[in-house]
């Protein structure tokens, strides 16, 4: 029921913006040649600028509650990590935008996550507000100006989009977010869980050093969930830095379970840390055939990656390629950003006996 009121909310909301345009353009076709070039420019501006200061509001208000933009897409942009380094690059302008963070520090989670979580909207309505303040004072004191008329469509748009605690199937609005932190819902709750542990691990504890109860003290969620398998890799982990084989295969055998619901790069990682209990365990075959679904994860230049081909190498009796592999590992750490995973991924590379 709920997805089908945002559906149609979301329908609404597209009406809204296809009335709006043509409202503005009419009114400047009335005008002339000159008004209609304003009206077509504002409405340009208004659809490249509102998901820029959305994305803007929610980087500033995240590192203003101390935490670190990682990855953020906003019309056809993106700024994004390669080899620990922050990129500027080009996005498909029809994808979501989207802002994605990681807490420098641990604590208070809850009010620092609904700052950065509201921080969007709050930037798109006061643009809104000045915009159309300006465009109404220009109006009465000079002449109708359609390219301040112009910007309002979209903006009002994506602010009115993002209003209500909705859950599209892009996933759910910022208030919807705000709203879920508010109520402790279950996805909420997990995701705070899932903050705190990355904010301590940015402090520079190891996955097994912090406390254990953030990692199993929180509900239960449908397998669908995004966060549901968020948790179970953080459980991974933890369960990997402590040496418990056992916990740590089973957490893994149920991120396989759910692998068709997640994106395929997270899929790749998944495959790709199967190739490493697997060679772990010695299990040859099963380890080339897992390496099949992650062969462009383990190309890349991280120590994750040189860990796992260094104890796929050792197990098929290779050596001096495991060496080599594992110096090559301890170069590639400096790229890591977190230090807390630094530390647990240069401890994995210390456990591969040659």
């Amino acid at each position: 029921m709920k997805r089908r009121f945002a559906t149609i909310y979301a329908v609404i909301c597209t009406l809204l913006l296809a009335a709006g345009f043509l409202t503005v353009f009419l009114f400047s076709w009335q005008r002339g040649t000159s008004y209609i070039i304003q009206c077509l420019i504002g409405l340009l501006i208004g659809v490249i600028v509102a998901p820029i200061l959305h994305e803007l509001g929610h980087i500033i208000f995240a590192s203003a509650v101390k935490m670190d933009c990682v990855y953020v897409k906003f019309f056809c942009f993106k700024i994004y990590l390669k080899d620990g380094k922050k990129r500027f690059g080009f996005a498909s302008p029809f994808s979501p935008d989207e802002t994605q963070v990681l807490p420098k520090t641990g604590g208070n989670m809850q009010k620092r996550t609904l700052k950065y979580a509201i921080g969007g909207l709050l930037f798109s309505g006061i643009f809104i507000l000045l915009v159309l303040v300006s465009a109404i004072l220009v109006h009465i004191l000079v002449a109708p100006n359609y390219l301040l008329w112009g910007i309002l469509p979209y903006t009002c748009y994506l602010f009115l989009f993002n209003v209500l605690p909705l859950e599209y199937a892009q996933g759910k609005t910022d208030v919807g977010v705000y709203v879920g932190i508010k109520k402790g819902l279950g996805a909420e709750r997990n995701m705070l869980s899932a903050m705190e542990i990355q904010g301590q691990l940015s402090e520079g504890k190891s996955f097994a050093e912090i406390d254990e109860a953030w990692y199993m003290d929180v509900p239960q969620l449908c397998e669908d969930e995004p966060m549901f398998a968020l948790m179970l890799d953080l459980r991974y982990r933890y369960y990997l830095d402590k040496q418990d084989f056992v916990n740590a295969e089973a957490c893994l055998n149920r991120l396989v379970g759910i692998i068709d619901y997640m994106p395929i790069a997270e899929a790749e990682k998944v495959a790709a840390e199967l190739v490493y209990m697997n060679a772990l365990r010695g299990e040859m075959p099963q380890a080339e055939e897992n390496a099949k679904a992650c062969q462009q994860f383990l190309k890349g230049n991280t120590a994750t990656a040189k860990r796992i081909l260094a104890a796929w190498s050792v197990a098929g009796g290779h050596l001096d390629h495991a060496k080599a592999l594992i110096e090559q590992g301890q170069k590639c750490l400096h790229y890591e950003r977190i230090a807390g995973v630094e530390k647990f991924e240069k401890s994995l590379l210390a456990r591969i006996e040659l």
